[in-house]
């Protein structure tokens, strides 16, 4: 398969060309920044489904309003801000339970600490739920570069780490009998 023409494009270029209909231009600014709007989202949102569906929308919501795009903005910003107006409508009409997220709750131990959070000592987690993690939380990889240390997709990357933190927050708000 070949390469897309476009890929060497700045972003405001490449919404020009999506805004005359240009669909290849829209598929590089989707590889470049739908990692950034799900981590938006993810940062936010409780449950996978709800961080899926809202997914879809605000690229629904991008597609619909790539009209009302104008030059003088930047594209990063302009899609934030359709995340977050996407993301507040879907607050208010689920009346959904937002989650404050904190850098630190996700951060490699302090080297000041005598406890450290060993995930080998994890059993319950898998080889590739702790590998993922790690990378992850503690080396600071993105989903792709994990997914290719993993041999499998970005989606299931999210999906393995995703099972590992709730099978970890099980353990320890005292929901697991192990």
């Amino acid at each position: 398969m070949a390469q897309n023409p476009y890929i060497n494009l700045k972003d405001k270029e490449l919404m020009l060309k999506y805004q005359d209909g240009d669909h290849m231009a829209f598929d590089v600014l989707y590889s470049r920044h739908k990692d950034k709007v799900y981590t938006y989202l993810t940062k936010r949102l409780h449950s996978q489904d709800e961080i899926h569906d809202l997914f879809q929308r605000v690229f629904v919501k991008l597609h619909k309003s790539r009209h009302l795009y104008k030059e003088k903005y930047e594209v990063l910003p302009w899609i934030y801000t359709v995340t977050k107006s996407e993301f507040l409508d879907f607050i208010k009409k689920n009346k959904i339970e937002t989650i404050e997220f904190q850098e630190d709750n996700f951060s490699s131990p302090k080297k000041d600490t005598n406890e450290e959070f060993d995930l080998d000592s994890e059993k319950h987690l898998s080889e590739k739920e702790k590998t993922a993690l790690k990378d992850r939380y503690y080396n600071d990889k993105d989903f792709s570069e994990i997914a290719q240390l993993l041999k499998t997709s970005e989606s299931n990357t999210r999906k393995i780490i995703s099972r590992g933190l709730k099978k970890l927050r099980a353990k320890y708000k005292g929901e697991n009998n192990e």
